[in-house]
């Protein structure tokens, strides 16, 4: 895990993106935080976190896919904050 990964699970966790309906685009995401990266590049660390089941996909906005954190996702992130 690195700070770019925490950020992205804790923005999904704080705008309450924890179920299919309530999900987050890719420029949602981007446009919550200042994350100083890329989209190609935070879509591959959303799809790495969905391989760790920490992050699922949501409910498609038009033709964006949405995502959010999963019970995995946030017990990994309280256990990254101790």
């Amino acid at each position: 895990m690195n700070r770019l990964g925490f950020l992205v699970l804790s923005v999904l966790l704080t705008n309450g993106a924890d179920n299919r309906m309530a999900a987050m685009s890719l420029k949602e995401i981007m446009q919550t935080e200042d994350l100083d990266v890329k989209e190609n590049t935070l879509f591959k660390k959303l799809r790495d976190y969905e391989i760790q089941e920490y992050v699922k996909k949501g409910i498609k906005d038009g033709r964006a896919n949405t995502f959010y954190i999963t019970d995995a996702g946030k017990e990994f992130l309280e256990q990254y904050k101790k």
